[in-house]
Order: C-alpha cells, then sequence, then structure tokens
C-alpha cells in the first residue's frame, strides 16, 4: 500500500468508524506565546470534508486557531502522516449540520457512556467550537462521502 492510499483510508472517516480511527494530533501555535501546541482530538467527516469540534466550551486549541488557522493533522491510526493545513471557519447553515451529525455520534450508546450524558442540539450551536480542516495538499481536499 503506497502512503497516499494509507492517507486516504485514514482520512476516510464515517459514522461507524471507531474512536481510534478518528483520533488524531493535531499542532497548532498558541495565540498568545507563539510556540507549538499538540494536543490529541477526533476528527469529523461530513458530506466529503473534515471537521473539528468540541465539547460546548472554551477551548485552547479553538483560540490558538482563531488567531494563527495554520496547524498540522498528526494521523496516528493505520498510518502516521503529518499534513499541514488551514482551520477554516465555517457559515451557519454547515455549523448546524456538522454540528447535527457530530451529535448523532456523540448520542450513541457506546460513546454517550464515555461522554457521561446526553449531548444538546441548543448547546452545541450555540458553544461549541467548529472549523473545517483544509488541507494544504489539494489531493487531500474534499473526498466523495462514499470513499
Amino acid at each position: 500500500m503506497t502512503l497516499n492510499v494509507a492517507i486516504a483510508r485514514a482520512l476516510a472517516i464515517g459514522p461507524d468508524s471507531s474512536a481510534a480511527e478518528r483520533t488524531i494530533d493535531i499542532t497548532t501555535l498558541g495565540a498568545r506565546s507563539g510556540l507549538p501546541r499538540r494536543i490529541e482530538i477526533w476528527f469529523h467527516r461530513v458530506d466529503g470534508r473534515w471537521y473539528l469540534t468540541g465539547m460546548p466550551m472554551p477551548r485552547s486549541w479553538y483560540a490558538n486557531l482563531r488567531v494563527n488557522p495554520r496547524f498540522v493533522v498528526h494521523l496516528k491510526h493505520g498510518v502516521r502522516a503529518d499534513l499541514p493545513a488551514t482551520a477554516v471557519p465555517v457559515d451557519e447553515l454547515t455549523r448546524r449540520r456538522v454540528i447535527n451529525a457530530v451529535l448523532d455520534l456523540q448520542n450513541r450508546p457506546e460513546i454517550a457512556a464515555r461522554v457521561g450524558r446526553r449531548q444538546s442540539l441548543d448547546e452545541w450551536l450555540a458553544h461549541s467550537p467548529l472549523v473545517e480542516i483544509v488541507f494544504d495538499d489539494e489531493r487531500l481536499r474534499t473526498r466523495p462521502a462514499s470513499e
């Protein structure tokens, strides 16, 4: 398997992907310090595009990306690769569509047990960070949902 095929497979997550398959690291630059900050996070794919979001509360990674939108996605399951990207704000229609898809996942029994409670759409829409991941490599942009 070539590296490009392995990367495509790692990015081809969907609603049935495991927690491990959707777990990545990202490296952002600190909003105040400018220093690299690496964290583990889940990423999501909705309608062939990739997104980062999180529980409805302030997140350092989001504050960092608002100031410095360039970051690196570190794939670590199935393939190890560092993919430069840009965090792009989303419009309200996209926000609603992506948050709904993420909550469908969050409210599944096997995930909800880890989260501890059913997630509220209104709370997520009002307070959750959300950005689209746009990879520098054009070959990685917008994959059909069927892949």
